[in-house]
């Protein structure tokens, strides 16, 4: 007898404690028993369940629509199974797979029937999460690979097999190398992915893969090694984007950047870059290089005589002309509107300078014929040799140009070289660098500050502080008067720290007002980069107890591209502080686009030079798009620049810019005068 006890003890004790779901009922369909789990579920006690019938336990909807039935089939001996979702008072919503049998005691008559109900709902999910990973798997359109411990492929999906043009089959079992391009200029990245997997869980990298057909497939390739609960490693996947239209599209941004459209010849951009190269190479062999500046000679009258479609006819034939009469390593560049500047990158003497010079203009001799015009095109050429000349790339071509306009005054057709005694820079370079002295000492400098509008929504989000200089005697100078003469004296570290200063002071003042929360914008110059920006911009921040979001710095493109590791280090460290960052006069320079994704920047902004004739230079509309659609591709945004007019704006809208700031918009204001544009401006939106 306490054998048989303990027996139903222990029956009852695992049935009570059970973790699913479990209710006995009688042949009348009375509770008998119902356990911890049915009660938890159903959000009810013990007390309210026993000696009740099954219709009053029950939902009435759940017991009309099959539960009270399968009850009365299991009093009749029939089994009942099903699986269903069900919103449960106590534990949301569940899956249950349910079983409704009978009872019988031990003459096998049936006495009842128990209601068993299975909480399935991890299970299910497991499931359903499965099914949408294998959906992902076989319909994205990335290619994905699934490897092995052992480093060798398991599961392919079709975007693979698309991508590279090898079907699973022939890719199970393999080893990734087998199918990445190999030859003298190409490099197989997977020992050095391997290698870096066992210190990391993941790598990123470009791939470059051969299809079967022979075609090479660039991938940006992400690698993650996955364990098991153990810690041992169970597989590794591997997903491939294709970067084919990318590279497509870099190369066709690349040829627009660096070339002009109209003559197909080098632009300022690579005309700079190739400078900087030979400079460099011209310090190392302690030898000379020369720049020619060549300039058509009354070209404006071709242009208005006979329209600009003649004009640029002429201009392409011109480039056509230097282009033949080039020799060496030399650099033939679309410099302006009719003029070129030349790179003689290495040179014995300036005599061979000459030579080149005579050589080109020569050229231009031969009548060029225009469709019923037949025209004769002369140019004059100005020279500067580096370093008798200078020693930067925008003091030579000054110089050269300086030539250039001694050689027009000489008659025309002819050229120059340069000399010191051809303008009295350097008497006003003094005199000018004595005034900022002062002026900097007496506070006559100011910040005004104009502003920068979101242009879907029309939005004031941020200001441009600009450097205002209010001289006792010379008046307001000019910002392109003194900007050079205190970049090259080296007092715009201070001007430029006296700035910011004031930006962050003044931007904290109209935030305490409640009149703007935006960014003001600073620009950088290529000293202040150098020169432990890191430390002004946290005193000003400091100084003015500006939170560092609503401080923008704006750094030229050439700037940056001095050095380019060491500019990667100093915008990753103000980007860390929380200060915001933009490429200024973004497409004026000669920065490398695989460089500019590494740059951790905000937003690009398009030189003005570009949007003044956007509207008639089918060359500055192109770079401007193009500028707009990388920034696009990076996630950048982007802000145009000396926008004047509505047309502009629109023009802009439509390529997707997405900030614009000009006199479109305001000039830029006194700090007194902001608070009144806004108003204006507020009043203007309603």
């Amino acid at each position: 007898m306490s054998e048989e006890y303990s027996s139903r003890s222990l029956l009852d004790a695992l049935f009570r404690h059970a973790g699913d779901p479990i209710l006995v009922f009688d042949r009348e369909l009375v509770c008998r028993f119902v356990n911890e789990a049915a009660c938890r579920y159903a959000a009810t006690t013990v007390e309210n369940t026993l000696g009740y019938h099954a219709s009053a336990i029950f939902d009435p909807s759940r017991y009309d629509a099959g539960v009270g039935n399968a009850l009365f089939k299991a009093l009749g001996g029939e089994e009942t199974h099903y699986q269903i979702w069900r919103t449960t008072r106590g534990m949301g919503e569940c899956c249950f797979d349910v079983r409704i049998e009978s009872v019988a005691d031990e003459g096998g008559q049936i006495i009842g029937a128990i209601f068993n109900a299975r909480d399935i709902t991890a299970q299910k999910q497991a499931e359903e999460r499965a099914r949408l990973a294998m959906m992902m798997f076989e319909h994205t359109t990335e290619g994905l690979m699934v490897l092995g411990a052992d480093m060798r492929i398991k599961l392919v999906n079709p975007a693979f097999s698309s991508l590279l043009g090898f079907d699973a089959a022939e890719a199970l079992h393999n080893q990734p190398e087998l199918f990445v391009s190999s030859g003298a200029n190409l490099h197989n990245p997977y020992p050095d992915i391997w290698h870096a997997l066992e210190y990391n869980n993941s790598w990123q990298g470009e791939v470059t893969y051969r299809r079967r057909d022979g075609r090479l497939v660039p991938t940006w390739q992400t690698m993650v090694r996955v364990r098991d609960a153990q810690g041992e490693v169970e597989h590794y996947l591997a997903i491939l984007t294709d970067l084919t239209e990318r590279q497509r599209f870099e190369q066709q941004l690349e040829r627009l950047v660096y070339y002009d459209v109209l003559t197909g010849l080098p632009n300022r951009a690579l005309l700079a870059d190739r400078i900087a190269q030979a400079m460099s190479r011209a310090e190392l062999r302690a030898g000379q290089m020369a720049l020619l500046f060549l300039d058509l000679d009354r070209f404006k009258a071709i242009n208005d005589t006979l329209g600009h479609s003649q004009g640029d006819q002429l201009l392409r034939a011109v480039a056509g002309r230097l282009k033949q009469a080039a020799e060496g390593e030399m650099t033939i560049s679309r410099y302006g509107s009719d003029q070129f500047v030349i790179l003689l990158p290495k040179i014995g003497n300036p005599d061979q300078a000459a030579a080149q010079a005579r050589r080109l203009l020569d050229s231009l001799e031969p009548t060029h014929s225009m469709g019923a015009h037949t025209l004769s095109a002369t140019a004059s050429l100005g020279i500067s040799v580096y370093p008798d000349d200078g020693e930067d790339r925008e003091v030579l071509i000054q110089h050269a140009e300086t030539a250039m306009q001694a050689a027009k005054k000489a008659g025309r057709n002819t050229f120059r070289f340069y000399t010191q005694d051809m303008n009295q820079r350097s008497a006003e370079f003094l005199l000018l660098e004595n005034h900022l002295r002062l002026g900097l000492q007496k506070q006559e400098f100011v910040l005004h500050y104009q502003p920068q509008i979101d242009i879907r929504t029309r939005a004031v989000i941020g200001m441009e502080a600009l450097v205002r200089w209010q001289h006792p005697e010379l008046g307001l100078v000019p910002p392109n008067r003194f900007i050079p003469a205190a970049e090259e004296t080296g007092l715009i570290v201070p001007l430029g720290a006296w700035a910011m200063q004031e930006a962050c002071r003044q931007n904290k003042a109209w935030q305490d007002a409640g009149l703007l929360f935006a960014p003001v914008a600073v620009n950088v110059s290529a000293r202040q980069f150098s020169e432990d920006l890191e430390q002004v911009t946290a005193a000003a921040l400091q100084g003015a107890d500006l939170a560092a979001q609503w401080l923008e710095l704006e750094v030229t493109e050439s700037t940056l591209m001095e050095d380019v590791n060491e500019a990667i280090v100093m915008l990753g460290t103000l980007k860390r502080m929380g200060v915001k960052l933009a490429v200024d006069d973004f497409g004026t320079g000669y920065s490398s686009l695989s460089y500019l994704k590494r740059f951790p920047i905000d937003k690009l902004k398009v030189d003005r030079s570009f949007v003044i004739d956007i509207l008639d230079d089918p060359d500055d509309a192109a770079i401007a798009g193009a500028v707009i659609s990388l920034a696009k591709n990076l996630r950048l945004k982007v802000i145009a620049e000396g926008v004047e007019t509505s047309a502009q704006l629109d023009f802009l809208s439509g390529l997707g810019c997405d900030e614009m700031q000009g006199y479109l918009v305001a000039k830029p204001l006194p700090a007194e005068q902001v608070a009144d544009f806004l108003a204006r401006w507020s009043a203007k939106q309603l």
